[in-house]
């Protein structure tokens, strides 16, 4: 075995200086060196964003930890030199090099924070193998003490290296892989730099050389570096310890700001209730007013009738109108009742077996007089074979009512109302097309809200109360279907109200 190493008289110095060491105290100091760099690290992971200094309690934390553990890896791999003479250690230099190698290791530490992390890798390299050496300086032995200068610059250089190497790589992977990938890297430069430092050493036995009394028995170093597994254990439990407070108080915050958007969209959202509120009780004041108004002064003419006779042509125009003014009131008075079960969920439905054909046909003769009137045509489109629809009849009537009523309200002279009726796999839609007025696209879903009213010039041209919509909408979906609106300003409109497949009897078929 020792010719293998006589051409290499380096590697042979240092296979000798490896077997002058007790091998399980070794162990036991690289097991304290990433155990105390992985901590360290970790720590640093803690101090936030880059730009901090070293006064940063995480980085100083980081730096005594990993100073300490640095300090007591170099007195175990002395412990566990074995020059074959007894030994001392001096306690002022013992200090000077654990505060030495805090101090740099904090600096190196800082370095890294603000993303100088080749300066601060090799600061951190540095700092160990300086540790080492002032370690070795407290050394006290009968012996003199020799230098290789060449072994102390090679030991510089690999511990500079592989700090650098571990910095970078930790920087590069901050997860634990990287963090425990670079604790071993750095154990390696200490380690490394402590064993090519102890082969430039050369002792030559001097008797005359006592060691002095005061000096520090070993055994004493034994206690501190105990203690020191205790600081680097502690904080690292520490460390994780806020870490999992930090990330409550984190989704706490979290919690709390997801509450308050919430909040604040449900404040935006009754702010816009309120106000469409407010517009809709302004509207339904016309709305009312306007009919009431009607049938009470055309009674009072019809009540005066004695005192001032009245031709019966016009007693049956008043009459007509009364009565007109009271079927619109009565559906306004419907409306805002229907809307009311809705909210309540009292709204049942009924079970029957609608004939479409015959619903659109009875509607387009109800709607005939105010189509009409506006000078507007009726067409209907309406398939043989059609199914029968499971459905509530009055209010598939309703529904048609309200399309059709809006649909002829909202359509000029000589324009056309068109009902058609499809079935397709999704069921049977029914369509109403206008060519009036129609909407902006932006416009289509202030339609279908609740209190909702496109332009306040539109509903001083169109009597309404911007309830027909969203109420046809609530029925079509009480149905388990959808209804669709597609518009156009200046082009008119299609609603489609589409019933789902099980609304269809399959066995029963309208004529």
């Amino acid at each position: 075995m020792h010719d293998i190493w006589q051409p290499y008289p380096i590697l042979e110095r240092l296979a000798s200086v490896v077997a002058e060491h007790d091998a399980k105290l070794v162990a036991v100091a690289a097991l304290i060196c990433v155990l105390s760099c992985y901590t360290a690290l970790t720590l640093i992971a803690r101090a936030g964003r880059p730009g901090k200094t070293s006064s940063d309690p995480w980085l100083t934390a980081a730096a005594v930890v990993i100073g300490c553990g640095v300090w007591a890896v170099h007195f175990v791999t002395l412990l566990a030199y074995q020059p074959g003479f007894r030994v001392g250690y001096d306690a002022g230099l013992a200090l000077l090099a654990a505060a030495g190698g805090i101090a740099c290791f904090g600096l190196g530490f800082a370095f890294v924070v603000r993303r100088h992390v080749i300066l601060g890798g090799a600061a951190v390299g540095a700092a160990a193998t300086v540790m080492n050496y002032i370690v070795m300086a407290t050394l006290r032995l009968p012996a003199h003490e020799h230098w290789n200068a060449d072994c102390v610059g090679l030991s510089f250089l690999i511990g500079t290296g592989l700090g650098v190497a571990a910095l970078w790589l930790w920087r590069k992977r901050p997860d634990w892989r990287g963090q425990f990938a670079a604790a071993l890297l750095l154990t390696g430069g200490v380690l490394a730099a402590h064993f090519v430092g102890m082969v430039g050493l050369s002792l030559t036995p001097d008797p005359s050389l006592p060691v002095p009394s005061e000096m520090i028995p070993p055994i004493w170093f034994s206690v501190a570096i105990t203690a020191i597994c205790v600081l680097i254990v502690g904080l690292g439990v520490i460390g994780s310890l806020v870490d999992q407070h930090i990330c409550e108080l984190e989704a706490t915050k979290g919690e709390l700001e997801r509450t308050a958007e919430q909040l604040r969209f449900a404040l935006k959202a009754a702010s816009a209730a309120d106000k469409s509120k407010s517009q809709f009780l302004a509207s339904m004041s016309h709305e009312l007013r306007t009919p009431l108004n009607a049938i009470l002064g055309f009674s009072e003419i019809l009540k005066g009738a004695h005192e001032r006779p009245v031709e019966p042509g016009r007693v049956r125009d008043y009459a007509t109108n009364i009565f007109t003014s009271g079927r619109h009131l009565l559906e306004l008075i419907d409306d805002i009742l229907d809307l009311s079960k809705v909210d309540a969920d009292h709204l049942e439905l009924c079970d029957d077996a609608v004939n479409v054909r015959e619903a659109i046909a009875s509607c387009l003769r109800l709607m005939e007089p105010d189509a009409a009137k506006a000078g507007v045509r009726l067409h209907s489109s309406v398939p043989d074979g059609l199914p029968v629809l499971r459905a509530d009849d009055r209010r598939v009537r309703q529904i048609l009512l309200n399309l059709l009523s809006n649909a002829v309200k909202f359509t000029p002279s000589g324009g056309s109302v068109d009902v058609a009726v499809s079935r397709n796999n999704d069921g049977v839609a029914i369509s109403v097309t206008d060519t009036g007025i129609g909407m902006a696209p932006e416009e289509i879903p202030v339609a279908l809200e609740r209190f909702g009213q496109i332009d306040s010039r539109l509903s001083r041209r169109h009597t309404g109360t911007g309830l027909g919509l969203p109420l046809t909408k609530h029925l079509v979906e009480l149905h388990g279907g959808t209804l669709a609106l597609a518009s156009e300003a200046g082009k008119g409109t299609t609603v489609t109200a589409l019933f789902p497949t099980y609304r269809m009897d399959p066995v029963r078929i309208a004529a």
